[in-house]
């Protein structure tokens, strides 16, 4: 069990707790990423002969393979920070080794109830949850925050990409160097924990651009076919180039409806947003049942706006893409 952790006393504190609860035994690694916090550091220490300090800050995908070369298990099981596991989380990864010797590397996914209510936060973990509820199960990412893979495997890959030195797409990246490889990833939604970070807007969309629309599709432009399975579905850029055009058409309608060509150019723009809903409707469903109507409204414009700035990041990325160039 590799847990990297940066501060955050209290996540790491209520993390730990969690994993003590747990119905199976494991061996624990705490990766301090060269905390500044020493109550984090006292939390961490806790870990006794698996507490593990790392000199300088170097982002968790560093942090993880450090912990790797501590492991003795044949499996390796990833869990951030700032996730709680449920008592029995560890015992159903483990179980999916044992029931299906074939598979290489699994993850689950995170739970309908974040420990932040906030709408901000609400949204962006049900988003998490719907995708990675309804993706297929032979999966070609993997994600870190809640992922399990033979140890094996994972070093004769060489681990985690260490280009990336802030918290990003390198787990992504590394289900794409797995399946390239010819293992099997397998996404085990029934899998669910809890997270606990607290998400605000402007952070949101610089995590979603910054750390995952631009590196993610500069990956996708030098490995064609792989990596697409959860969040780039072909429905999914379908939803961004409508919103494209939505926006496009939006001051053209409304200036041909004032000039009296129609009533049908004021809503010609929302005739693009009716595929939107249509096509997410498993979504904003989920949304509807777990926190109501005005959620749901707040969710789909939140849903739109999501389209629209990675659809950004994503044309920014194509424009100023150059091969070979370093990943941050």
């Amino acid at each position: 069990m590799v847990v990297p952790a940066f501060n955050a006393a209290t996540f790491l504190t209520r993390c730990l707790d969690a994993l003590e609860r747990s119905s199976v035994e494991f061996e624990l690694i705490v990766v301090d990423d060269a905390s500044t916090d020493p109550q984090a550091i006292a939390v961490m220490q806790r870990a006794g002969a698996g507490y593990l300090r790392l000199q300088q800050n170097s982002g968790p995908a560093v942090a993880r393979n450090a912990g790797v070369t501590r492991a003795t298990g044949e499996i390796v099981v990833f869990i951030d920070s700032d996730v709680v596991v449920q008592p029995n989380t560890v015992a159903e990864l483990a179980a999916v080794f044992v029931l299906e010797p074939a598979v290489d590397a699994c993850f689950g996914s995170y739970d309908t109830e974040p420990d932040d209510r906030s709408a901000i936060s609400s949204y962006r973990n049900l988003l998490h949850h719907h995708v990675h509820q309804t993706g297929p199960r032979d999966a070609t990412t993997f994600w870190a925050g809640c992922g399990a893979v033979r140890r094996a495997v994972f070093t004769d890959l060489g681990g985690y990409d260490e280009r990336f030195r802030r918290p990003s797409i390198e787990d992504i990246e590394l289900g794409m160097r797995l399946c390239e490889a010819g293992h099997t990833v397998r996404l085990a939604p029934w899998i669910q924990v809890k997270h606990l970070k607290r998400w605000r807007f402007l952070e949101m969309v610089r995590v979603d651009v910054n750390c995952r629309a631009i590196p993610w599709t500069r990956l996708l432009i030098e490995r064609p076919g792989t990596g697409g399975d959860l969040n780039l579905a072909r429905a999914q850029k379908v939803c961004v180039v409508l919103v494209f055009l939505a926006v496009l058409s939006a001051p053209t309608g409304l200036a041909l409806g004032l000039l009296g060509k129609g009533w049908i150019w004021n809503v010609s723009p929302l005739l693009l947003i009716g595929p939107i809903l249509w096509i997410n409707r498993g979504f904003y469903g989920l949304l509807l049942r777990v926190r109501g109507v005005r959620f749901l409204l707040a969710g789909v414009l939140l849903h739109l706006l999501y389209y629209l700035y990675g659809g950004l990041g994503f044309a920014w990325a194509r424009a100023t893409h150059e091969k070979g160039r370093d990943v941050v």
